[in-house]
């Protein structure tokens, strides 16, 4: 698969798994708009710990000659994972288990972030290489505290604007 095809996916399917998520979990319109600024947070802290592992030696996209993936990575990213799993999911499980919900979802959030950098790493390096690694535990290490602090903020950032929202409507 050329990297042109995957743009073309990172492109397409983030936008339908959203909206199958809003779907799913049928938020009011504030809390899509809100999780909408949530992704934002995630994607832009996914492109500058993508910038600062490069600079680290940790890992890096060999296909780019900029120090970082293909922007459309990082919008596929701010939709998917931060708007719609973060954002939505996270409220979704706050609202239906309370704070559980929410440090569940933010304990597997870095280990699915993880097998995802890995394992689909491996299966595409079968043909091609997407990502190279870095020697190591450390970059193992930097790449679940990216994903943990990413979904953190992003989780956070929405808990606190759901709460500035719920002051500015009373």
């Amino acid at each position: 698969m050329s990297l042109e095809q995957i743009q073309l996916y990172v492109l397409i399917l983030p936008p339908i798994l959203y909206a199958a998520l809003a779907l799913w979990i049928r938020p009011p319109w504030k809390i899509i708009g809100l999780s909408l600024l949530t992704g934002l947070v995630l994607g832009c802290l996914n492109l500058l710990g993508d910038i600062f592992a490069y600079f680290q030696g940790w890992w890096h996209y060999p296909f780019t000659a900029a120090n970082h993936a293909p922007l459309t990575f990082y919008l596929a990213a701010a939709l998917f994972y931060g708007a719609g799993i973060i954002g939505l999911v996270g409220w979704w499980a706050r609202k239906r288990f309370g704070w559980r919900g929410g440090v569940i979802l933010l304990v597997i959030f870095p280990l699915w972030g993880l097998l995802r950098d890995f394992g689909g790493s491996a299966l595409y390096n079968q043909t091609q290489t997407m990502i190279v690694w870095g020697e190591g535990f450390v970059p193992v290490a930097a790449d679940f505290l990216l994903w943990a602090s990413a979904g953190a903020a992003g989780f956070f950032t929405m808990v606190g604007l759901e709460k500035w929202q719920d002051r500015r409507d009373k």
